[in-house]
């Protein structure tokens, strides 16, 4: 069973309320299914339709994982989002006029000695951070992942995506009804000496990948670096800024290298003691 190091943290933004929830969760080794659970929901809804669902999200999901049948990590992330899914609607019937349109999205990674999986429905990111570089792992289910095509295709132009009204418009979440897109990997993402896991709500991308990756990159010496991430996206100063939910994680095997220059520092230390230890002695058989 591989040890892990992880931090995590939350702000809520400029707005009136808290929709994030999450949960980190080390798995006991006799269920045979990873290491450590991470799993992060960004409600939706209004009023506080959204805080309930990304709450009950998280909670059920937790429940069901220790619980579902199944042979392999993939198809237990696979069930326990039906079971979600589920809970979801019967929770929405309980009170249709209330909770209708309630749901949220849903990232769950799983982190074992053989690898990273995870689940995603909705646009919350996952990215892996690795030697200085960031990338995204999961698919983003919002519209602009459209727009970003159609700008690649020269269909429309960059500064149309950017302002397009339903950029932000999710093509799928958990909201108790058909799952639109969903994606699980069926194998583990390998993960080598040194690399680093962020999942966060789509409040962080206030933030350029560039500064994210900066960020982490400081995390490779000086450890959890989820508060200088919120501090980060607090500076942005944006008026209507989302609600935004980190969590960090990475193998507690890594220990940073120090920089060349420290290297050399000590080398040069150790040869300055054996010198001495040597002109020492020499004085010893003089006298």
């Amino acid at each position: 069973m591989a040890a892990w190091i992880y931090d995590e943290g939350m702000t809520q933004g400029s707005r009136a309320r808290q929709e994030d929830d999450y949960g980190v969760f080390e798995l006991p080794p006799e269920l045979e299914a990873g290491d450590l659970l991470l799993v992060l929901a960004d409600g939706m809804g209004g009023e506080q339709a959204g805080a309930r669902a990304s709450a009950l999200a998280v909670r059920s999901f937790v429940d069901a994982y220790d619980t579902v049948p199944v042979a392999t990590i993939p198809e237990r992330l696979e069930q326990t989002l039906v079971c979600v899914n589920e809970r979801m609607a019967l929770d929405v019937a309980s009170d249709p006029h209330s909770l209708s349109g309630m749901g949220c999205t849903l990232l769950a990674v799983v982190l074992t000695e053989e690898g990273l999986y995870w689940l995603s429905v909705g646009d919350s990111p996952l990215w892996l951070w690795r030697r200085g570089r960031l990338h995204r792992l999961n698919q983003d289910h919002a519209y602009r992942s459209i727009l970003i095509q159609q700008v690649s295709q020269g269909e429309i132009s960059a500064a149309e995506a950017a302002c397009h009204p339903d950029r932000n418009a999710l093509m799928s979440a958990v909201t108790g009804t058909d799952l639109e897109l969903v994606d699980l990997p069926r194998q583990a993402y390998p993960l080598r000496d040194g690399d680093q896991i962020l999942l966060a709500s789509d409040g962080m991308l206030t933030l350029e990948d560039a500064d994210i990756a900066a960020i982490l990159n400081r995390a490779s010496d000086e450890g959890q670096p989820i508060q200088q991430l919120l501090a980060a996206v607090a500076d942005r100063q944006l008026a209507h800024q989302d609600n935004v939910t980190a969590l960090w994680v990475r193998s507690a095997a890594f220990r940073p290298t120090a920089p060349w220059w420290r290297r050399l520092g000590l080398r040069v230390s150790l040869l300055s003691m054996l010198g001495l230890l040597v002109v020492s002695s020499a004085w010893w058989w003089l006298l």
